[in-house]
């Protein structure tokens, strides 16, 4: 090699990156997990968790909280252990080193029913439980763990409604101007103004074009960004394919104004612009903020991703919802849900003091004439163990955690007056778990207690959380036979 060409390679130095970890992966209501200490190296001979332990959950106190992840010291002879013991919540979070605080690893918590399980169950509710994305730094390795739809289904459905929000034409804006422009605000201009001697102010209405325009090329932009980061996985994974037909036709949409970058100034402007704008606009700036900024998400960033969370909780939640609503049109009565605020009864404390429990929420509440149907959604996982015995023997088996389940949903039933009263604990189950006790009826199991007069019809029921070709909405609640 000539002495000039060694120079010129020697010179060339690759730009230092800190030293990143696969990230830990738990699954939510699974077992914990031992973090090594080797995890995040720092100097010194004790490399245990004997001197650091506390550091480290001081550091990643908020992180841990977002997912739900309780962290326990275990006392061992020689050692301190640090375990990570997922809750029900799903997402993804950095984690800081003890020393430093800075990023060097990842956790990811997964649905214990697979990715693949989830996906359908959130294109049915119409993504109406979605990803809370977190003001917290990427998260290393992230993007090649979590599936691209996750985060990009959420974000395609905030530019979506902004999309439909937006009227065709003109965009009003008020503006206070030295010349005239559009209609003059003459109350406005006389009672703010005019009384301050401020005759040059004049508060004026006027449609303006640009902003609307310039907001439609940047949402085909951000469409078409989602698009390119499906594309790739359209062939293996049926709801990227979906949503890739789905942002395809949004781009239709806006085909007649050409694409172009937002960059963050001007989002903020016509933030700012609108005055006071809905939740719909702020919610669309943000999602085409987090595209441009390649946060991981329809960006070139191929490892660390967003930081998010949600509560799988909430997801069945809605999932048991949107089944209660096939099941209360084919019965023909009305339903009311805890989520909405719909079912709130509250509870007065003769002593102020007492703030333990304010009022009770029942999940969902179904009325058909003189009849009232309880429902109350329970995200556990012990009962996707139980095989067609062990749940066909519930009814004479009821443990501490599920006694507790009946007595809460028995306290809802007390609230209601009518003639007679269901009361349901609805549980997640695997799908062949599912289908196997649909072959021999069982996916409910009763029981009937009478008392003045009054019938009162306890129901376990279990629903799949996964989903097949095969499976529907209106073929799960055929089998509710609590009517």
């Amino acid at each position: 090699m000539p002495p000039r060409a060694r120079r010129a390679s020697a010179s060339v130095v690759p730009a230092w990156r800190p030293r990143t970890y696969s990230p830990i992966k738990l699954d939510d209501q699974g077992p914990s997990y031992t973090v090594p200490s080797s995890l995040f190296p720092i100097a010194g001979r004790d490399q245990s968790w004997n001197s650091r332990a506390d550091n480290f959950l001081q550091a990643n106190r908020p992180q841990l909280n977002a997912l739900e992840v309780e962290a326990q010291l275990v006392s061992k002879s020689d050692e301190i252990q640090l375990r990570l013991k997922p809750g029900g919540t799903i997402g993804a979070v950095p984690l800081r080193a003890p020393d430093t605080h800075k990023v060097t690893t990842g956790l990811i918590v997964k649905p214990r029913f697979g990715w693949a399980g989830i996906g359908p169950l959130l294109q049915y509710i119409g993504w109406a439980a979605t990803p809370r994305i977190l003001e917290m730094p990427l998260v290393p390795g992230s993007a090649r763990e979590v599936p691209t739809w996750v985060l990009a289904g959420p974000i395609l459905r905030r530019l979506e409604r902004l999309l439909q929000e937006m009227r065709r034409g003109f965009n009003v804006q008020e503006e206070v101007r030295q010349t005239p422009r559009g209609q003059i605000l003459w109350q406005r201009y006389i009672t703010n103004h005019v009384v301050h001697g401020a005759f040059h102010q004049l508060p004026c209405r006027y449609p303006d074009l640009e902003y609307d325009r310039l907001l439609r090329s940047y949402l085909r932009w951000g469409f078409e960004r989602v698009y390119h980061s499906l594309i790739p996985y359209a062939a293996l994974d049926v709801i990227a394919r979906q949503l890739a037909e789905q942002a395809q036709a949004l781009i239709l949409q806006v085909q007649d104004i050409a694409s172009r970058v937002p960059d963050r100034r001007t989002l903020q402007q016509i933030l700012q612009s609108v005055g006071l704008p809905s939740d719909i606009l702020r919610h669309g700036l943000q999602a085409l903020g987090w595209i441009v900024d390649e946060r991981g998400l329809a960006g070139e960033a191929d490892i660390d991703g967003l930081a998010w969370t949600l509560p799988m909780y909430e997801l069945f939640e809605r999932w048991v919802g949107h089944l209660i609503s096939h099941w209360t049109k084919a019965i023909g009565g009305e339903v009311r849900t805890g989520y909405r605020g719909q079912t709130n009864v509250p509870i007065n404390w003769t002593r102020r003091s007492v703030d333990v429990l304010s009022s009770l929420i029942p999940d969902f509440v179904v009325r058909r004439g003189d009849q009232v149907f309880i429902f109350d959604a329970k995200y556990k996982g012990h009962f996707e163990e139980f095989d067609e015995q062990r749940w066909f023997e519930m009814r004479d088996e009821l443990h501490a955690e599920h006694r507790h389940d009946v007595h809460q949903v028995l306290a809802y039933a007390s609230l209601y007056e009518a003639r007679t009263i269901s009361a349901a604990l609805i549980y997640p189950m695997r799908l062949p778990q599912w289908e196997r006790l649909v072959r021999n009826d069982q996916t409910i199991i009763s029981a009937s207690l009478t008392q003045a007069g009054r019938q009162l019809d306890l129901k376990l029921i279990g629903v799949p959380i996964e989903l097949s070709a095969s499976i529907s909405p209106d073929s799960i609640v055929r089998n509710w036979n609590v009517a």
